[in-house]
């Protein structure tokens, strides 16, 4: 099978798929999935995600990598990239953040860094689907919140705030069951205390 009739029988599994997706559909074995995939990514057709996952080209938006990259384990954009998106800060983001159940961590993928952080269970609400590829987007206020709750983790990327724009539509309300859902009282003064500081300035 040559590189060019390959890539036209993997559109169907457009954007993203997996080494075992591509052997399935050309009825090939896993070996010649491999190698074959790596052929397409040195002609710069596909794109390398991580280990076994690929995009169909690099016209994806990168919103929807942390779905990807997470998977099986559910996330959703917050943090910084949610804050931007929502107008609350003005800075782009050149990572895109996102918040999961699953373990912190970071992908340095082609088409932008992601960086996945650990968050509570119970603290796993707060978003909407968005846009044809249902990309999952923290509102403004769970945007703040989950920024506000990974302060105390041990690489600080969220111990300062650029200058804020709160929306006048901010509803400060939603934070109350969010905040009862901490356990540590340490972590959930902390956060008071910050939403308290925002809110006079």
């Amino acid at each position: 099978m040559n590189l060019l009739t390959a890539y036209q029988e993997l559109q169907p599994l457009a954007p993203v798929f997996s080494s075992k997706d591509a052997a399935s559909l050309l009825s090939i074995t896993s070996n010649q999935a491999a190698k074959l995939l790596s052929q397409l990514e040195k002609h710069n057709t596909i794109v390398r995600l991580v280990r076994g996952r690929w995009a169909y080209s690099r016209e994806i938006d990168p919103l929807t990598l942390p779905s990807i990259l997470s998977y099986p384990m559910m996330s959703y954009v917050s943090l910084y990239t949610a804050l931007y998106y929502h107008g609350v800060i003005e800075q782009i983001p050149t990572t895109v953040y996102a918040v999961s159940i699953g373990k912190t961590k970071v992908f340095n993928t082609p088409i932008a860094p992601v960086s996945i952080h650990h968050i509570s269970s119970a603290l796993f609400n707060g978003y909407d689907s968005y846009g044809k590829d249902s990309i999952l987007l923290a509102c403004p206020e769970k945007a703040l919140f989950d920024c506000l709750y990974l302060i105390p983790v041990k690489s600080r990327l969220f111990k300062k705030f650029t200058e804020l724009e709160i929306p006048q539509a901010f509803d400060h309300k939603l934070f109350k069951p969010w905040l009862d859902a901490i356990r540590h009282s340490g972590r959930r003064a902390l956060i008071e205390q910050r939403l308290e500081e925002i809110v006079r300035d």
